[in-house]
């Protein structure tokens, strides 16, 4: 994951955060750009002609149809978050787990030194959206039940949010395949009506199986590829929710910047390594309670 902000300070109070976009996720369009050059370069090397699978008709019926495939299976809401998604592909906009971990400690040692209230001048500075609402949260003296209650609404949504794309994804991935039968078999059928001229059958046939090559194609140069990268930034946003949640809580209770610090960074570290999804911040709530109580 990329920092989207570079920050400076600690426990001083001093945070100076520079806004700046995602970083390019080059390996994501190398991908997308070598999969089907590769496909094309083999064709050539085979002593295929590479023109003879641009075929518009069966992109059609291959594309057309998954796309209103997908628009039957799923809702408007899915539909444009799938659209929306695609930046997840190409950007990586989101920060470290540890730079995060960070400007919580930064945090707990401004609540305790200043209040909650001399958090509100920090709202403005942060890019991290869930870290935003903890902060101001804190900052307005909300109770720490409207604080758990409050996360575990928003929190719930945003997770199914970032998961809609993917799903469209993976669906367009299993529908993609089949229209590629599809139209290989309504290629077969205008083959056959013209049997009577056999010097075009075999170019008939080829040129049916086309629309074989783009289901398949798309389906795991596309579709797929792009669900499973989805689904990782969806996974790596809930590990960030994760520690912010756990965070803010932490500081809600007064603890000092390097007890945040240091709960903060074993929680990362275990959750990186169990990936425990969205029940995780649960989790985590439970063991701040568990502190508290010792």
């Amino acid at each position: 994951m990329s920092e989207p902000a570079r920050q400076n300070g600690g426990e001083n109070g001093e945070l100076v955060i520079e806004e700046k976009g995602g970083s390019l996720d080059l390996a994501s369009l190398l991908g997308i750009v070598f999969g089907p050059a590769f496909v094309l370069i083999g064709q050539w090397l085979e002593g295929g002609d590479v023109r003879s699978l641009f075929q518009l008709s069966a992109a059609l019926i291959v594309v057309g149809a998954t796309v209103a495939a997908c628009m039957v299976s799923f809702s408007p809401f899915y539909l444009k978050a799938a659209i929306f998604d695609l930046r997840k592909i190409i950007t990586d906009d989101l920060p470290r787990p540890f730079d995060l971990v960070d400007r919580l400690a930064t945090y707990a040692h401004v609540n305790k030194k200043d209040g909650g209230v001399a958090l509100q001048q920090f709202s403005r500075k942060e890019t991290y959206p869930t870290l935003i609402s903890g902060i101001k949260l804190i900052a307005n003296n909300a109770e720490r039940e409207k604080i758990e209650a409050f996360f575990d609404r928003v929190l719930y949504e945003r997770h199914q949010n970032s998961s809609a794309g993917a799903e469209v994804f993976q669906a367009a991935g299993g529908y993609l395949p089949t229209f590629g039968i599809l139209g290989a078999v309504l290629g077969l059928i205008h083959t056959m009506h013209n049997l009577a001229d056999p010097s075009h059958v075999g170019e008939g046939i080829a040129t049916a199986f086309v629309a074989t090559v783009y289901g398949v194609g798309f389906a795991n140069l596309v579709a797929l590829p792009l669900a499973r990268k989805m689904r990782t930034r969806a996974k790596a946003e809930r590990l960030l929710d994760t520690i912010v949640v756990a965070g803010v809580l932490a500081i809600k209770d007064g603890m000092s910047a390097s007890a945040v610090r240091s709960y903060l960074k074993e929680g990362a570290t275990s959750s990186s390594a169990n990936s425990r999804g969205s029940g995780a911040g649960k989790e985590h709530v439970g063991e701040d309670r568990r502190a508290r109580a010792a």
